[in-house]
């Protein structure tokens, strides 16, 4: 078996190994009681969260009636005072590779009593942004500003949360981040198939090589 025969199978083994490693998506929720940490592991990857603006903090009381589906003991991630604010604030997170997000929680993200501002979170990550509105209902004084995004396919290696809305009259544009929903990108189907057809290669190659 030549070189680059085995080569190729050892490369292929490897990648096809990463792909069915069994990593499956997993959300980092920044409302539990202690902080699951500016590093750590999440979907079979790394992540790592820096700021700008300030220093990270988490430490907030979960107020308000509304916040599904986490733990909601903490109100998550912000900065100095416990939120993102309009202005130089920005959270990044950074990923061991490219990663599919599907989620994003917001909590502290309301809107005015009148209904004419609203707080509102952008997001970039690799080739966009998308922003999003507080929720109408979602109000000062009883509500938690809790918004749940879900259903999004975005592909990147990092993500970074900043502020630019209106406000809820009460001060200025600003929320706190709750949680991601991370998950592994799985190889197209056709790319599945080449590499197991280059392992079969270099296994038949390798049992040539044996008998001779």
């Amino acid at each position: 078996m030549s070189i680059k025969t085995k080569l190729l199978s050892i490369l292929g083994g490897a990648i096809l190994g990463t792909s069915v490693s069994g990593a499956t998506a997993a959300t980092l929720d920044f409302t539990e009681s202690s902080f699951i940490g500016a590093n750590g592991n999440v979907a079979g990857t790394t992540y790592a969260i820096t700021t700008s603006g300030g220093s990270l903090t988490w430490g907030q009381s979960q107020d308000g009636s509304t916040c599904v589906g986490l733990d909601c003991i903490r109100d998550g991630l912000g900065i100095g005072d416990d939120e993102i604010t309009i202005g130089s604030e920005e959270i990044r997170i950074d990923f061991g590779t490219t990663v599919r997000i599907t989620d994003f929680s917001f909590l502290d993200l309301f809107s005015s009593s009148n209904g004419n501002n609203r707080e509102r979170a952008v997001v970039t990550y690799d080739g966009g942004s998308m922003f999003f509105d507080a929720l109408l209902t979602e109000t000062p004084g009883g509500d938690s500003g809790f918004l749940a995004v879900t259903g999004l396919n975005i592909l990147s290696d990092f993500l970074t949360f900043t502020a630019d809305g209106t406000n809820d009259n009460l001060g200025r544009d600003d929320y706190a981040l709750a949680s991601v929903t991370v998950a592994p990108v799985p190889l197209p189907p056709a790319l599945v198939m080449f590499i197991v057809a280059l392992g079969g290669i270099g296994y038949l190659g390798h049992k040539r090589g044996t008998k001779n």
